[in-house]
């Protein structure tokens, strides 16, 4: 990226223009046509070979980068592309700025290296136990017989995992779930007053998780560093460190329920996948990596220009919302060979399903680790599972299953007991 006007920038590279570009008063494609939302990715196909900078008419316009190349240069130029104005499409006007997220270099550098400590691998790796516990728990529920892998398994595995991870119990775990879903669904929806309510509970939560911090003696723990955290020598208010926590909670939740009921369903229609991974765990690290570059669950991250850009043969004028579309990047034939195809030792894995950038997620090795139990965990309590109806699709800005209803055949001897 560069902030340097040329005539020679390679395509794909940003630069300020006040000059059209042909075919920008015309909306490309709708996110929220059926096509797009029961195949994404046929539609996305489309648009890198022929419009890949494209125009959406939905939520007063935006544009979608969707090739790799341009995703990546975008989420390096924050002097180009803000976070600062919301992260999604269309904006929730109740959402507000919490930290890191809605900064940029240089605040969102001071914010985010105070977090780092508390989302650390070694951290994911001593709740492992914890995990694969709630993971067996739940498959005690749904392992022999038809289930609803989404909302018997995915989901709560999600919430409760990120409850464990916060030092809270399965209780509050279970509570976070319900109100995530509210929160989602009524996003989904646009129902502004269904929105307020359930953003609301999230924050009381928020408090509920700030206020026990003194029970945690994890000097790592999220919010005991966000309470001992300086920025520039001054101690985050109240406000600011529950506004952190209340993004953590959709962001551990939506993502990983969708990455992993998208994993289920992809072993579900391959039988020789499925039982390869069985026979051999060691190998389903590569396949969590492959399956979320296939199955990439973050459709629209959003940026706002703060300048007018040009990227390829389109202007985008400053206050415009920008989606970096990881789900398709992810298959742009330009980086990845066959990129339609599941590949379990496709080198170099340089997937962007975890975002690129000062912006790329902070939570992905507890999402990792949650992906890698819940599929183990139910390739260990089955000898197969498969299909048992159509799952219903997530819609726009998230690609992955909303349901998704499946026949569970147990694996000799049972699902293990849950243990510590």
């Amino acid at each position: 990226m560069s902030s340097h006007e040329s005539s020679r920038s390679a395509p794909g590279t940003p630069v300020p223009s006040l000059t059209s570009a042909p075919g920008d008063e015309h909306g490309d494609f709708d996110p929220l046509d059926r096509a797009m939302i029961d195949d994404p990715h046929a539609g996305y196909a489309r648009l890198r070979a022929s419009c890949p900078v494209a125009r959406g008419d939905r939520w007063a316009g935006f544009w979608a980068l969707t090739t790799y190349a341009d995703v990546v240069a975008a989420s390096t130029a924050p002097h180009l592309f803000s976070s600062e104005s919301g992260v999604v499409i269309p904006i929730n006007p109740l959402a507000g700025r919490r930290l890191p997220m809605h900064f940029d270099p240089p605040e969102h550098t001071a914010y985010r290296r105070m977090l780092n400590p508390a989302f650390h691998a070694d951290r994911a790796v001593r709740l492992a136990s914890d995990v694969c516990q709630i993971a067996d728990g739940l498959l005690a529920g749904a392992v022999p017989g038809p289930a609803e892998m989404i909302r018997q398994y995915a989901s709560p595995l999600a919430s409760r995992s990120l409850a464990a991870f916060l030092g809270m119990s399965g209780e509050f775990g279970a509570r976070l779930e319900e109100h995530s879903v509210r929160f989602e669904r009524a996003q989904a929806d646009a129902d502004t007053d269904a929105v307020e309510a359930a953003n609301a509970t999230l924050y009381e939560y928020a408090r509920e998780v700030f206020a026990r911090q003194s029970e945690r003696d994890d000097p790592l723990d999220v919010a005991n560093v966000l309470a001992a955290g300086r920025v520039d020598g001054r101690a985050l208010t109240e406000e600011e460190i529950v506004g952190s926590i209340r993004q953590i909670f959709i962001a551990g939740h939506i993502a990983v329920a969708a990455a992993l009921g998208s994993g289920i369903r992809h072993l579900a229609e391959d039988g020789a996948l499925q039982d390869r991974l069985r026979r051999d765990p060691a190998l389903i690290p590569d396949a969590v990596e492959e399956l979320l570059r296939l199955h990439t669950p973050n459709q629209g991250f959003a940026r706002t220009a703060k300048q007018d850009v040009r990227v390829r043969d389109r202007l985008i004028r400053a206050g415009e919302q920008v989606a970096l579309v990881y789900t398709s990047a992810n298959r742009d034939p330009q980086v990845f060979d066959d990129p339609d195809r599941f590949m379990l030792h496709r080198r170099p894995a340089r997937h962007l399903a975890f975002g690129h950038g000062v912006h790329k997620c902070v939570g992905m090795e507890l999402a990792r680790l949650e992906l890698r139990t819940g599929l183990a965990a139910l390739l260990a309590a089955t000898s197969s599972f498969r299909p048992a109806g159509p799952p219903e699709p997530l819609r726009w800005p998230v690609h992955g299953p909303a349901t998704l209803p499946m026949a569970l055949d147990a694996a000799p001897g049972g699902v293990a007991a849950p243990s510590r």
